[in-house]
């Protein structure tokens, strides 16, 4: 059994490509749901979405993230200062469904499995974090910013001065959750933003623990090759966390999380730092240009379990 954890277009091409090459194993996906919002009267999970259409193979690859031919004819409707939300007009559909269920009172988690199953999603499953509402803030010059307004509205112009995940203390894992990760062989965190994908997901109640406590091989995987993000603000929020703005950061991040950390063979240079840490690098090409390349990292961490 695999399960794993992330969120964003980077957890969605290594996905894509574990998904194609895993025919053994049972695998868990668990999404964060903390960047999730309120928009155009709908309730948007941005990184579960943008998962399921990676997996199902229906992403805009070029932007990686949408849903391929998809129009934004609903914005044009709206005046500029509340349109800055990029949701298509098919997501807009697919969302306002999914607000009726949830204010009928099904779960999160029921209502993924069903577009799961209609994306002819079989071989995998796919779980929120959470079935409560958790949503990060960017808190700025002493401004509470929204972390979507931060990253789409505001353009990651904001300073960073504090990130909060809003009622994560309330929240709670779903059982089904926290079975998988305890009867799990191999766990995987995606190469996502270690303190806004990967943090909430750790920070739901129970869930840290049970990673800890799992007898699973743990592997990461670098969102950063040397000194540079692939995608997104990730050196500004490692940043804002104290940690080195470099791929040595996010290995002092995962410190007593992971046996093995993935990075790019451009990286050799931090090998011995990585090393005094107690993890293990494993150095490939990590530049996922083509789905070859997460498939040939899929096969590398999925070779660790065959030679256990």
């Amino acid at each position: 059994m695999i399960t794993t954890f992330g969120g964003g277009v980077g957890a969605g091409k290594f996905l894509e490509g574990l998904y194609s090459e895993n025919s053994k194993m049972e695998l868990n996906i668990v999404v964060n749901t903390a960047d999730d919002i309120n928009v155009y009267d709908v309730r948007v999970s941005p990184d579960v979405d943008s998962i399921l259409y990676w997996l199902s193979g229906r992403v805009d690859r070029r932007k990686g993230w949408g849903l391929k031919g998809d129009t934004f004819n609903h914005l044009e409707k709206r005046d500029s200062d509340n349109s800055w939300f990029n949701l298509g007009d098919e997501d807009f559909l697919e969302n306002q469904k999914k607000k009726k269920l949830l204010d009928s009172g099904v779960s999160l988690e029921n209502i993924i499995n069903r577009q799961r199953k209609r994306l002819g999603i079989n071989n995998a499953n796919v779980f929120p974090m959470t079935n409560d509402n958790v949503e990060t803030f960017i808190t700025s010059k002493g401004k509470k910013i929204h972390f979507q307004e931060y990253l789409i509205k505001f353009g990651m112009k904001p300073k960073i001065d504090k990130v909060t995940f809003k009622n994560i203390r309330k929240s709670k894992p779903s059982k089904e959750i926290l079975s998988k990760i305890s009867n799990s062989q191999l766990i995987i965190f995606c190469p996502s933003n270690p303190i806004i994908s990967i943090e909430p997901i750790l920070s739901v109640p129970g869930i840290r623990k049970a990673v800890k406590k799992s007898d699973a091989l743990k592997v990461a995987i670098s969102p950063i090759l040397g000194t540079k993000a692939f995608k997104g603000p990730v050196l500004d929020f490692m940043k804002a966390k104290g940690l080195p703005a470099s791929v040595l950061g996010v290995s002092y991040f995962y410190k007593d999380l992971v046996d093995y950390l993935m990075l790019d063979s451009e990286d050799r240079r931090y090998e011995k730092q990585i090393q005094s840490l107690g993890i293990i690098p494993i150095f490939k090409n990590i530049k996922m240009t083509k789905k070859i390349i997460s498939t040939n990292m899929a096969k590398a961490i999925l070779g660790l379990i065959e030679n256990e």
